[in-house]
């Protein structure tokens, strides 16, 4: 299958009776893992793949760094593969334009692209900015024949101290804005609360991905609510990471390995 094809396949993946279920790897050998339990694509996530090199999340780790483990995972897999790739990696429509071209060059068909301007923790990319951040990276998409599967990330409820209804409105409005500007699927980071969920699903006129979090709903029941992507960050990794401290405390403290 070539690039194009599993990039259309990606898209195509949204649409579906069932929501697109990503358990996020940092690596290939858990991408492997996704595909040999027949996962129809792959996804990384961007904290744990800083975690495994030694960077704190939020775009301490370069853009070149991120794009080699992304390359090295899409090399190592027949599935579709969408990266997350933070914000960018700088906040001009040329970052875009650059993050958006090594992702495919790296192999990748999607890209999680995010609206929080994360030399300021608490502030997100001017809408309009990042609407034209998102047209850039449709743009040369369509230049390299490849049609990148857009999932504009907002991070109005994760970021930003405003009432309940506000972060709400303020979530749909970007999410239109960016929708516009050629994005193809929307990543509203926060909420766990069905109520709030299902109204998300209904004010957004595209597929709306969530995240997997502890306190959020079951997988089927935000299937139930029209979720049509459903995605898990960093919780794999860090599973992981929590199964290999109980081993290594385990040995230092009885001898044995479990």
């Amino acid at each position: 299958m070539s690039q194009a094809e599993k990039a259309q396949l990606l898209r195509s993946l949204h649409h579906g009776e069932e929501p697109l279920v990503l358990v996020n790897v940092w690596d290939v050998a858990g991408a492997k893992i996704v595909e040999e339990l027949g996962f129809p694509a792959a996804a990384t996530a961007s904290a744990a793949i800083s975690a495994s090199l030694g960077f704190e999340d939020n775009e301490e780790i370069s853009r070149d760094e991120m794009l080699a483990v992304v390359k090295r995972v899409a090399n190592a897999v027949d599935i579709p593969l969408t990266a997350d790739l933070e914000a960018g990696y700088g906040p001009t429509v040329e970052d875009a334009i650059a993050t958006a071209r090594g992702a495919i060059e790296a192999g990748a068909v999607g890209l999680n692209f995010e609206d929080s301007a994360h030399k300021d923790m608490s502030a997100l990319y001017d809408a309009e900015l990042q609407a034209s951040r998102i047209s850039a990276i449709r743009e040369i998409g369509a230049q390299l024949g490849i049609p990148l599967v857009i999932n504009a990330r907002t991070d109005v409820f994760f970021r930003t101290e405003l009432p309940e209804e506000e972060k709400f409105r303020d979530s749909v409005r970007r999410a239109k804005i960016y929708l516009d500007a050629g994005a193809d699927c929307i990543y509203v980071l926060g909420p766990t609360d069905e109520d709030m969920i299902a109204r998300l699903v209904k004010a957004i006129p595209a597929p709306l991905n969530m995240l997997a979090l502890p306190d959020a709903p079951l997988i089927a029941r935000m299937a139930d609510l029209g979720v049509k992507r459903i995605s898990f960050g960093p919780r794999p990794m860090r599973l992981a990471m929590t199964a290999f401290r109980e081993a290594a405390q385990h040995v230092r403290d009885l001898g044995v390995f479990p």
